[in-house]
């Protein structure tokens, strides 16, 4: 295996196809890179550790305020909160990285469980995958109990696609990034490369299939005006209509507002713009979670007695 991990990271060129070298490369390195990476653990596992470390923050308050990431689980406490970390690269679906389809399910668990008043949303994310965002936008939009987002570092791009959605949102330090609204794609252009080491691409299409990968290879040719109408800007389309739905302020900018054009901003700035609410710790965090959620609650429950009187 150290012979093949050699030959694959010296300077000599290899007469070996992408497929070819992909394979070789995964099974040289895997086993090293999964450990270095955390990939031999889920996303769920890496989100239930993170949890009891700042359930330790939890119980040194005086609050008696429980929060769980086991959603569907009848015998919690009354008006406890469900925790959704939001880490890393956004991804549409995987079990060891940020599932934007694993988020939906895990709100709707949540807001089914009576047990549970509110969520509380952990993010630090520069963005991702665009894929799955209007569906889980859809879901957080109709869902009935409060949401309180909360970001360290950054809440950008996709990570704000979905962060938007929140009943209220906070930075946790003034100097935390939020923004960056806007669609894009970035890739490397590896056909040099193998066109050196003699390594050529050999295609065909059926006749009536000439449009068949046309708008990416006219990309990669250098001609994207057709990619960008039709694949980037839709989706930047539904980003923005959905930021402008959550938030107020934003709703009444100009198209050509930086902030809609994929500026990034600071925690002040970012207050100014109505990007978010202003800035908390992580404990406020919580505890607003837990006043909202425990309000929303009571009124329900007062307004189901009601019914009932009245009935």
């Amino acid at each position: 295996m150290k012979e093949i991990q050699s030959i694959l990271l010296g300077e000599r060129p290899l007469l070996i196809s992408k497929d070819g070298y992909r394979q070789v490369a995964s099974i040289a390195f895997l086993p090293k890179t999964s450990s270095m990476l955390g990939l031999e653990k889920t996303y769920r596992d890496k989100t239930t550790e993170a949890l009891s470390i700042l359930k330790k923050l939890i119980s040194e308050s005086d609050d008696n305020i429980q929060i769980t990431n086991d959603y569907s689980d009848p015998d919690l406490p009354d008006n406890c909160i469900a925790y959704h970390r939001v880490w890393g690269f956004i991804t549409g679906g995987c079990s060891w990285g940020f599932s934007s389809k694993q988020l939906e399910e895990d709100l709707l668990a949540a807001e089914a469980n009576p047990q549970i008043c509110a969520h509380l949303l952990h993010v630090n994310s520069s963005g991702g995958e665009a894929w799955y965002l209007d569906r889980l936008g859809e879901t957080m939009r109709s869902c009935k109990k409060p949401i309180v987002g909360i970001y360290e570092s950054h809440c950008a791009s996709a990570a704000y696609y979905i962060a938007c959605h929140s009943t209220v949102l906070y930075a946790m330090t003034r100097n935390d990034l939020v923004g960056c609204i806007g669609t894009m794609t970035s890739f490397y252009d590896f056909d040099g490369f193998y066109k050196k080491m003699g390594i050529n691409l050999v295609e065909a299409k059926a006749t009536k299939s000439d449009l068949k990968n046309k708008t990416f290879e006219d990309l990669v040719d250098g001609k994207p005006k057709e990619f960008i109408e039709r694949i980037l800007d839709p989706i930047n389309e539904q980003f923005l209509a959905a930021v402008r739905s959550q938030r107020g302020k934003i709703a009444e900018m100009d198209d050509d507002n930086p902030v809609l054009r994929g500026e990034i901003y600071y925690t002040e700035e970012a207050v100014e713009n109505g990007l978010i609410d202003g800035m908390h710790t992580f404990l406020e965090a919580v505890q607003e979670a837990y006043s909202l959620g425990k309000k929303t609650n009571d009124s329900g429950k007062l307004k189901e007695s009601i019914y009932n009187i009245v009935r």
